[in-house]
């Protein structure tokens, strides 16, 4: 298993971080790969409009993720402070109240769901009067009660996150995209197109993924900290509480930053431009996530170099970031270039994309890259008082901009990047600002909390 691997042949920071790097990158490449078979795949299968109409939903599920209240993030910097210190009761009395915390607010959300649901005219929520309704009741209530349990079950990637064992979470997205991708490609050959069966492959096999999971590396590389319901103490837990609402208020920003997009196309375009609009956004993201796994170590690397007051090691490592930075901004340039060639061999014709979208999504994308950085070390160290003070102010400009550039300006779906590029570039700014105060020992009052 991946995690007896990590856990085995490293041990120190640095080789931990390189290693997950590195194992991170080959299974998210394959996921990756498996993704954009995915794409024309499931097209084919149900056609563009209604795919765009399965993205906005699961834009919209995907708000739920943050009515965790941040206690995910406040769990992992916790955690690792634990595991640091080799305080593996803490680090089991933190892991199993947060499993208490997250699997009540789930079976909160899934029983006003079941309540509620039925008052919801889904047609126009989705702008698709071209599925039954019926049809799409269905399929949301499948997606967003999956998606729900999954909810506590992703626990794990946490966990994994704590013991510098994020590899383990690219390996576990790689079985749940193979297993999707194998089991649409099935319909494809067996039923005729149906939405319902697409969400129950696509919200049912990754469930299962973390499901089982969870069972097998709880009795093997995470046993030191297995849940247990003795172990629960909401009383000595409130530090997950504590840090975890400022990093709620964070999550309501990525919220209203990247999942409100499909959204507001799904209103005010045509639900096949949702369509275009992801297709786009899934091949410039390679550049996102490559850029994500290879920060994505840090996060706890950083905490624990924090913790040990290792600065250099911190400075360092930033620099490197820069770099792979600046090798990115390469990478999108070359990306643009070859762009028409390879959206028509990828999905065909039926898909137009602008070369306009294009710049302007490679450029949004730079900016989420140079701002996770920075946003990642203080993550890491808990300093994020300052991005909780701004970040809602930076969601509610982009909406803002977002509506504008459509309705006033007249501008098409390039509105949608364009506006998150400028909301996202104050916070780029400011969060390399506080980076620099901390790691000079600069930082006082606002900028060190």
């Amino acid at each position: 298993m991946i995690g007896r691997y990590l856990k085995k042949y490293s041990s120190n920071r640095t080789q931990k971080t390189n290693l997950n790097t590195f194992l991170s990158l080959f299974f998210r490449g394959a996921s990756i790969f498996l993704s954009f078979i995915l794409v024309p795949l499931t097209i084919n299968y149900i056609k563009p409009d209604i795919y765009g109409v399965w993205l906005t939903l699961s834009s919209l599920v995907g708000w739920i993720a943050m009515l965790d209240i941040g206690i995910s993030n406040g769990l992992k910097n916790k955690l690792s402070e634990s595991l640091a210190a080799k305080n593996y009761a803490q680090g089991k009395m933190y892991v199993s109240t947060t499993y208490v915390i997250i699997g009540l607010i789930a079976i909160g959300l899934v029983c006003i769901y079941l309540i509620f649901h039925q008052l919801v005219n889904w047609q126009s929520v989705f702008n698709s009067p071209f599925i039954p309704e019926n049809i799409l009741r269905n399929m949301v209530s499948i997606v967003a009660i999956l998606f729900l349990l999954k909810f506590v079950a992703d626990i794990i990637n946490v966990v994994a996150a704590a013991f510098q064992m994020v590899a383990v979470s690219s390996f576990l997205l790689f079985l749940s995209n193979l297993g999707i991708t194998l089991s649409v490609w099935i319909l494809t050959k067996t039923t005729a197109p149906n939405v319902v069966l697409l969400a129950i492959c696509l919200s049912l096999i990754p469930f299962l993924i973390s499901v089982i999971s969870s069972l097998f590396l709880f009795n093997t590389s995470f046993k030191n900290v297995k849940p247990s319901f003795e172990k629960v103490n909401f009383k000595q837990s409130r530090g997950i509480l504590s840090l975890g609402w400022q990093f709620f208020v964070l999550q309501i920003v990525v919220v209203i930053i990247f999942q409100t997009d499909n959204i507001i196309i799904a209103q005010f375009f045509e639900p096949k431009e949702v369509t275009n609009f992801n297709v786009a956004y899934k091949y410039y993201s390679i550049l996102a996530i490559v850029f994500s796994i290879v920060l994505t170590p840090y996060w706890t690397a950083f905490n624990e170099a924090y913790f040990k007051n290792e600065i250099s090691w911190i400075k360092s490592s930033i620099q490197k970031l820069i770099k792979f930075f600046l090798a990115s901004i390469l990478a999108s340039v070359l990306m643009i270039a070859v762009s028409a060639s390879f959206f028509r061999m990828w999905v065909g014709d039926e898909v137009k994309i602008s070369i306009s979208l294009s710049v302007w999504l490679c450029l949004y994308i730079a900016i989420m890259n140079w701002s996770s950085i920075f946003s990642n070390f203080l993550n890491g160290i808990g300093k994020i008082r300052l991005q909780m003070i701004f970040a809602p102010l930076v969601g509610v400009i982009n909406i803002f901009l977002s509506i504008f550039f459509i309705k006033v300006l007249h501008l098409d779906i390039i509105s949608i990047p364009l506006a998150n590029s400028l909301s996202l570039s104050f916070g780029a700014f400011l969060g390399f600002f506080q980076y620099k105060k901390i790691i000079n020992n600069k930082a006082k009052g606002i900028w060190n909390k």
